[in-house]
C-alpha cells in the first residue's frame, strides 16, 4: 500500500514532508521519544513512561497501526530528520469505532514553526478520506494555550473538561476535551 506524503512549508521557510511512519523509523522514534518528553510539560507521558520501551516495541506498534485502516502514526521530517508525530487510533468496540483520539510530539527546538499544523492537517486529511473515522477526539491540558489556538483554528470544538485530569507534583490541571467531526 502506497500512502500519501503531504508537502508543506515551515514558519521559517523550511519543506516538512509529512508521512506515515515505516518500521525502518522505530529507532529515530524511540530517540525522539526521550528529547521530546525531556522538555514537554504539557505532555501526558513522561521520561519514566517510555525508559523501558525498545527498538522492537517500536517496530510492533508500527506493525499493529500498519494492520488497522483506522490506526495512523505520521511522522513529519525536514532535511530528512525526523522532527514530530501524530498518531490516531479508533475505539475498537463496534458502537464506537466511528471515533478516535490522537497524540501528537514535536521536538522542542521545531515547536512554534508550524509542524504541529502540518502533522494535524495530514490527520484530518487522512480522516476525511477514512471511511470508518466520522471524528477525531484529543485531550489538551488547559494551560497548554498555543495546543488550545492551534486546535481552535482548525475548527475542533471543545466538548468538555476532565477536572483535574492531571496531576504534576501538587498541582492538578483540567483535560480540555475537543472534537472535529470529519
Amino acid at each position: 500500500m502506497t500512502s500519501a506524503v503531504y508537502t508543506y512549508e515551515s514558519k521559517d521557510n523550511k519543506t516538512v514532508k509529512v508521512r506515515e511512519a515505516a518500521k525502518q523509523d522505530a529507532e529515530q522514534m524511540l530517540i525522539n521519544a526521550s528529547k521530546i518528553l525531556m522538555e514537554a510539560p504539557y505532555m501526558l507521558s513522561t521520561e519514566k513512561d517510555v525508559e523501558n520501551l525498545d527498538v522492537l516495541d517500536i517496530e510492533y506498534m508500527l506493525e499493529m497501526y500498519d494492520h488497522n485502516p483506522n490506526y495512523v502514526q505520521f511522522i513529519a521530517e525536514v532535511d530528512d530528520q525526523l522532527v514530530g508525530a501524530i498518531d490516531f487510533k479508533n475505539g475498537d468496540n463496534e458502537k464506537i469505532k466511528h471515533q478516535g483520539s490522537f497524540g501528537m510530539t514535536v521536538l522542542p527546538e521545531y515547536r512554534n514553526c508550524g509542524i504541529g499544523r502540518a502533522l494535524l492537517e495530514s490527520l484530518v486529511d487522512w480522516g476525511r478520506k477514512n471511511q470508518q473515522v466520522e471524528k477525531i477526539c484529543l485531550e489538551v491540558m488547559e494551560d497548554n494555550i498555543g495546543a488550545v489556538q492551534l486546535y481552535r483554528s482548525m475548527n475542533f470544538f471543545e466538548e468538555g473538561r476532565k477536572v483535574k485530569g492531571v496531576k504534576m507534583e501538587d498541582k492538578y490541571q483540567d483535560l480540555i476535551l475537543m472534537a472535529l467531526f470529519v
